[in-house]
């Protein structure tokens, strides 16, 4: 079994998967937040400085936003000059202002395109190739119009999450459609997509036992303890508020250090804790005041209420 940490975008950056690996276990790998594919000549230093190489970096693939292939090819090689092996394709991204450009899962319905893209990326010296994808921009069956062409690319691996990007993270996942992807694709598959705890993934791999290998996003920022409850079969190491605390602690002070002023650090933090809140069901009252904290001290103050005396 493999486990990997999902791209979730804004949130699971280098400073957050800095601090996350220094304090929890169970993934084998991540995949970054998208970067935009770019021609080389007109992309500025920062970039790339999300994945500039550094602790955190090891099992750590990059991934790729866009549809031009020169564009693709360019980027590509300049992570493989980081250091990079794997590149990873976002064919999945749901979100209007990206889907309406053909990006994202807005190519899905676009197999010819996709191909050329592919192509392009395939060709790069020394990078292996990943697709992660939804099911279809608004229609189900656009993944098995596009399978033919991901089948005939050597990809490394191909990462499905089942719904189509209109439905956003909306209703629930089509395991069904999932299956039916399954049955067509000759790659390495990853099932991605509404694993929130133990009982959920331990359901998911009785409904599909041929699949070894599974990513999880927001269930892990919901709750970090996740993938090492999934790897021991529920058991945690130490006591799970001193190390949440802990985690908190280190996430809080690192973004201190990186972002300026007080907004962009409490922008960021309450983005963790409108996922991380789930594992406090009774704090609702101190989750609220998170979310409508305007100042630092405001923030530790109800961020304490819920995790004890932080030390910040």
């Amino acid at each position: 079994m493999i486990l990997y940490l999902a791209p979730l975008h804004g949130v699971t950056n280098r400073v957050f998967r800095e601090a996350y690996f220094r304090h929890f276990g169970g993934f084998d790998g991540a995949v970054a937040p998208f970067i935009l594919a770019v021609r080389v000549a007109k992309a500025k230093p920062q970039h790339f400085k999300d994945l500039l190489p550094g602790p955190g970096a090891e099992g750590l693939e990059p991934q790729l936003l866009g549809n031009e292939p020169l564009a693709f090819a360019e980027t590509a090689r300049v992570l493989s000059e980081l250091g990079y092996r794997d590149v990873d394709l976002n064919l999945g991204c749901p979100y209007p202002m990206v889907a309406n450009k053909q990006r994202g899962s807005g190519l899905l319905p676009f197999p010819e395109r996709v191909g050329a893209l592919l192509d392009a990326a395939c060709a790069v010296p020394g990078i292996r190739v990943s697709v992660k994808l939804r099911l279809g921009r608004s229609d189900p069956r656009d993944i098995l119009a596009l399978m033919p062409v991901l089948n005939e690319h050597p990809l490394s691996r191909v990462i499905v999450h089942p719904r189509v990007g209109t439905q956003m993270y909306r209703g629930v996942v089509d395991l069904d459609g999932f299956a039916r992807a399954a049955a067509l694709c000759r790659h390495e598959l990853v099932y991605n997509g509404d694993i929130f705890s133990r009982a959920a993934f331990e359901a998911l791999r009785a409904r599909f036992p041929a699949i070894e290998a599974w990513m999880i996003g927001r269930g892990a920022v919901s709750n970090p303890f996740l993938a090492e409850e999934i790897g021991t079969g529920g058991a945690v190491r130490g006591d799970r508020i001193e190390r949440l605390r802990a985690w908190h602690e280190d996430l809080y002070r690192s973004y201190r250090d990186v972002l300026c002023g007080p907004a962009h650090p409490l922008d960021k933090m309450k983005e963790v804790w409108s996922y991380l809140g789930a594992s406090f069901p009774g704090k609702a009252r101190q989750l609220e005041r998170v979310a409508r904290a305007k100042t630092l001290a405001a923030y530790e103050g109800a961020v304490s209420e819920i995790l004890g005396v932080m030390d910040c």
